[in-house]
């Protein structure tokens, strides 16, 4: 008898640990104000840089009101307006000291130690104005969606070209983006201005990709930003509905597990965040205004 309830004892501990291994919470530790509709953020080396769509919470207007805050890694802004005169600045992304942004309809580039355009592809040619998340594909090409017309292009940067990749099953809006080994990771802001995205892992063979799960978090909702936790966890953020309702939650690939993160309350408008190398996650509040620093519990 006491064997059993030794093996029984045993199980349940199994359980408990593999439960609470699954937990996750995010703390605020700063929140930082002072920002313009605030999209994406990226941690490079002591900066931290945020894009900004403008006073006017206008995704794809051509008004010349968005620009690039430098921040430094306490959260203290250094520099406002650190490249201006931008449309609709959203996803960017580093790459050998230059700080790639998608504004609207074209790529720019920026070198960071001195803010210095050094790049710029206009894509207006793909008929998108909403070209949104970025990922890194190789040391030479990235990953670009096109949440409006959904598609995904690969950008060659040596060769300032771009293409398009290939689909079996196309995204519905797709917003933020991961490639980890030969998946690609895609969180979908949905269609026709409803709450229908989900998350998608595709396989990729080259530039093709072939349709390999589909998660569906709860609540439903407009999934944008995607961050990679290691060990095939993830965190997605999930806009809801637009006002202070935003969440983030927790994908298991392994287990296909998705659930909400704990957060103190919720955000309006989770976008584009960053994990940077010591843990700290930077999410923008798109309809806030704000971006938060916070610790994550994984």
């Amino acid at each position: 008898m006491r064997s059993v309830l030794n093996q029984f004892a045993a199980v349940v501990l199994c359980l408990g640990l593999a439960a609470s291994a699954q937990a996750a919470s995010v703390t605020v530790e700063k929140t930082i104000g002072g920002f313009a509709s605030p999209e994406s953020v990226v941690v490079a080396g002591g900066d931290v840089f945020v894009s900004n769509l403008g006073i006017k919470l206008e995704p794809t207007a051509k008004d010349g009101d968005g620009f690039i805050s430098r921040l430094d890694r306490q959260g203290n802004i250094k520099t406002l307006k650190w490249a201006e005169k931008l449309n609709g600045p959203k996803g960017m992304i580093l790459v050998d000291g230059v700080l790639y942004v998608a504004d609207l309809d074209r790529v720019l580039g920026f070198r960071v130690r001195d803010g210095k355009p050094v790049f710029a592809l206009d894509m207006a040619a793909t008929g998108s104005v909403f070209l949104n998340g970025f990922a890194r594909y190789d040391n030479r090409r990235l990953l670009l969606s096109a949440t409006d017309i959904n598609k995904v292009f690969i950008i060659d940067l040596p060769k300032k070209s771009f293409s398009e990749m290939t689909f079996d099953t196309p995204p519905k809006g797709p917003n933020g983006m991961k490639k980890a080994g030969n998946y690609l990771m895609l969180a979908e802001w949905g269609t026709q201005s409803q709450p229908n995205g989900k998350v998608k892992r595709y396989r990729l063979d080259g530039f093709q990709a072939s349709l390999d799960k589909t998660y569906e978090p709860h609540p439903a909702g407009y999934f944008d930003g995607i961050v990679d936790l290691g060990a095939n966890r993830w965190l997605i953020s999930n806009w809801v509905k637009f006002e202070p309702a935003g969440v983030l939650h927790l994908l298991d690939t392994r287990t296909a597990k998705i659930s909400l993160v704990e957060m103190k309350s919720p955000v309006a408008g989770p976008a584009d965040m960053f994990l940077d190398d010591q843990g700290k996650l930077w999410l923008p509040g798109m309809m806030e205004g704000k971006v938060y620093r916070m610790s994550v519990r994984p």
